[in-house]
């Protein structure tokens, strides 16, 4: 949901990081990419891509070339990504009706084709063949009972700060919520 001729926070906030390592960042679209790893001279460390493109970034990414997205690196750096990686697992237990909360940070405007809203719960819906229950939050709310849910789903959150994250993960293992 980027407004046109910007860069989204996550992606401001990982090149910072990567200048700030001493590093170079090439920044490309993702029809770009091929002809970019051709024309290097040589690989790259990473490619992360945004979750949006990842099934198409990944088929084009050589298997020896480490692949992430900015989703998976705001996981890890402000959440706890061994949990979410074990939240995700759930998803081959989920049954018919079933409720999967899918909590979002940020307050972005919808699109009609959002990804929290439309394109999770489709593909949830179709990887799982089951005829789950969504319900969404988004900004600073997030549900004080956990216990109707079966499965939560959290952005990166690139928009909040690290203890909100880890808060909201606390919340969820102390309610056994994946």
């Amino acid at each position: 949901a980027a407004p046109k001729g910007r860069l989204i926070l996550p992606q401001q906030q990982t090149i910072r990081d990567i200048l700030e390592a001493d590093a170079a960042a090439i920044v490309i679209k993702e029809n770009e990419l091929s002809n970019t790893l051709m024309t290097l001279g040589k690989k790259p460390a990473m490619v992360i891509t945004d979750s949006q493109v990842f099934d198409k970034v990944s088929k084009e990414t050589p298997a020896d070339i480490p692949l992430t997205s900015f989703s998976i690196l705001f996981a890890r750096y402000k959440g706890n990504l061994s949990t979410v990686v074990d939240g995700a697992r759930t998803l081959e237990c989920l049954k018919d009706g079933d409720t999967v909360l899918i909590a979002e940070g940020c307050t972005h405007h919808r699109q009609c084709d959002d990804i929290g809203t439309v394109k999770l719960p489709r593909l949830i819906q179709k990887y799982t063949g089951k005829q789950i229950n969504f319900e969404f939050t988004s900004g600073t709310e997030f549900p004080l009972d956990l216990s109707t849910y079966n499965l939560i789903i959290h952005c990166g959150g690139c928009t909040l700060n690290e203890r909100e994250m880890k808060y909201r993960l606390k919340c969820a293992e102390d309610a056994g919520i994946p």
